[in-house]
């Protein structure tokens, strides 16, 4: 949920009026894929300066914890920086909601885990809402990455 504000804020700061103006944030759709991107490459460089604390989130089940969280943290910057671009956006977010669905596991196992296991300082409530935060997540990527529009009504009367 942290993580869910901070995307907000990026995505507030890219409204102000001198970068708006900027042609790569003209549209709301562009400063919500830009917003998201700069919020995955941040995420995705927390793996390398904290992997012991994504390690922890790793189900028993996987082997090699290190090794799935650099996997991730790879992931995630790529497809953070596949984002900022309008001409990788598409396969960038669809990479992103694989990733997002790949990584729901350790989030649910986080969410179970007890409050003295918890790698990040929050109280228990705060990892099982962080769960359906991901279909959040999900939401934004789809409409940011152009894989879902909007018609307008304008549109869809002329047209049918």
């Amino acid at each position: 949920m942290s993580f869910a504000i901070l995307l907000l804020a990026f995505f507030l700061l890219l409204h102000l009026p001198p970068l708006r103006r900027l042609s790569a944030l003209a549209t709301p759709r562009d400063r919500a894929a830009v917003a998201a991107g700069l919020f995955f490459v941040g995420a995705g460089v927390m793996h390398f300066v904290m992997p012991a604390r994504y390690e922890a989130m790793i189900p028993p089940q996987l082997p090699s914890p290190a090794f799935w969280v650099f996997v991730s943290g790879v992931a995630e910057v790529a497809g953070g920086l596949g984002l900022l671009l309008p001409r990788t956006r598409r396969l960038a977010a669809i990479g992103l909601i694989a990733l997002l669905l790949a990584i729901l596991p350790a989030n649910i196992h986080e969410a179970q885990a007890n409050t003295d296991a918890h790698v990040l300082p929050f109280p228990d409530w705060y990892f099982w809402l962080r769960i359906p935060f991901q279909l959040v997540y999900v939401a934004w990527v789809v409409w940011a990455g152009g894989l879902w529009r909007v018609r307008s009504r304008a549109r869809l009367g002329a047209h049918g």
